[in-house]
């Protein structure tokens, strides 16, 4: 009962200065708003980025295999990659339940596709698009209706068209030969994203959507072999047979390694690396947070002085130093607690709204809410023990003098 009593003297006192109680709020209200405003957005990044490069088993139960090529002109040559006779002999084994081809990318990201110059293999990054806004050099743009009619053209990066045909003006109207098919140049654009070669991840060849889709987007990508065992097989010894197999009888065994691959453990260290962003963007934005807890121990340091005369009644009806404490403190808290919930509510509806401008959704989750009730609690504590240790201390005959 003496602690409910505590509590309902805590919000009197609170709503009885009110101006000065939401001033004081609002440094909370800000520090908290921030520091879930970037959680909110950095879960909502972390989780649109893992599960874009996530194509993942997480339970565990599927493997994966690619090759470690013994030289980058293997890993650029035409046998590179895993075979459907490698893929054959691997699910013919008794261990394995099934076997599929995989590959690792972001679900919306640019294509890579192969070409050849002088029988020299290059690879580049492509963007089918509905149409384009580039700075042309030389031509046109691509527009919806080439996607629409399925017309056989491509807009071309200078760089690329410097490097098949001599200059971007020879390259227009000219004839580009990706996997057999053929486009027409129609355009060159300027270069902003620097040369041709897998490192790459800029597009360096504009095609129309649904012509990309038509003609090359429907290439398998062989890198990479998933592999789930039987429920009763010992998937470490069934991974070394398939392996042992794969190096002894594989179509590339002679151009590098069949070597087990995981990439959980990239995802995981994506997942690390997004965490750490986030913390230390939180910990400049929480800077603030001690900044309100200074004002809060101002506030309370005020309140103490104003309320001597409250003081020395209570003590003089019998209240003990600890209930002077405990009262002082409980306002504290409801003071920050209530600056803190304001402060989620409004950090919640700042990354909902900033969610509308970015690629990825934002939903509140149990750890924003710890975040800031259990920041508020700790400013509330932390910064109101002096000032009610401080009012506990008084000496009925100090206040009665």
């Amino acid at each position: 009962m003496r602690k409910y009593i505590l509590w309902r003297t805590a919000f009197r006192s609170i709503f009885k200065n009110k101006r000065r109680s939401f001033l004081t709020m609002v440094g909370i209200i800000i520090g908290i708003a921030a520091v879930i405003t970037i959680v909110a957005l950095g879960n909502g990044f972390k989780r649109n980025i893992l599960s874009e490069t996530t194509g993942t088993d997480e339970t565990g139960q599927t493997k994966y295999i690619n090759i470690k090529y013994n030289d980058f002109d293997n890993l650029v040559s035409d046998n590179s990659g895993i075979s459907q006779t490698d893929k054959d002999m691997v699910a013919n084994l008794p261990e394995v339940k099934n076997v599929s081809y995989y590959k690792a990318t972001k679900k919306d990201s640019n294509p890579m596709v192969d070409f050849y110059d002088k029988n020299t293999k290059l690879s580049m990054t492509v963007n089918p698009t509905k149409e384009t806004n580039l700075s042309i050099l030389n031509g046109r743009q691509l527009n919806a209706a080439d996607s629409d009619s399925l017309n056989k053209v491509v807009v071309l990066d200078e760089v690329v068209a410097k490097q098949l045909f001599g200059s971007k003006e020879s390259a227009l109207n000219k004839g580009f030969d990706l996997n057999g098919q053929v486009f027409t140049v129609v355009g060159v654009s300027a270069n902003t994203s620097g040369e041709i070669g897998p490192q790459n991840y800029e597009p360096l060849a504009f095609f129309p959507k649904k012509t990309y889709t038509r003609y090359l987007g429907k290439k398998v990508d062989h890198s990479v072999l998933a592999i789930k065992f039987n429920a009763k097989a010992n998937n470490e010894a069934a991974m070394t047979k398939v392996l042992k197999q794969l190096n002894m009888n594989g179509e590339s065994r002679t151009l590098g390694e069949y070597q087990s691959y995981d990439p959980s453990s990239e995802i995981k260290q994506l997942g690390s690396m997004l965490d750490q962003m986030t913390l230390f963007i939180s910990a400049v934005a929480a800077i603030s947070l001690f900044i309100a807890g200074v004002g809060v121990m101002n506030m309370m340091y005020i309140s103490v002085s104003e309320r001597t005369k409250e003081i020395g009644i209570r003590r003089a009806l019998g209240a003990n130093a600890k209930s002077i404490k405990l009262q002082f403190l409980f306002e504290g808290i409801v003071l920050t607690v209530s600056g803190g919930i304001i402060g989620y509510i409004l950090g919640i509806l700042i990354a909902f709204g900033a969610s509308f401008a970015l690629p990825f959704s934002v939903r509140p989750d149990m750890m924003t809410v710890f975040i800031s009730i259990g920041t508020s609690v700790l400013i509330g504590v932390g910064f109101s023990y002096l000032p009610a240790s401080a009012a506990a201390k008084k000496e009925l005959i100090d206040i009665l003098k």
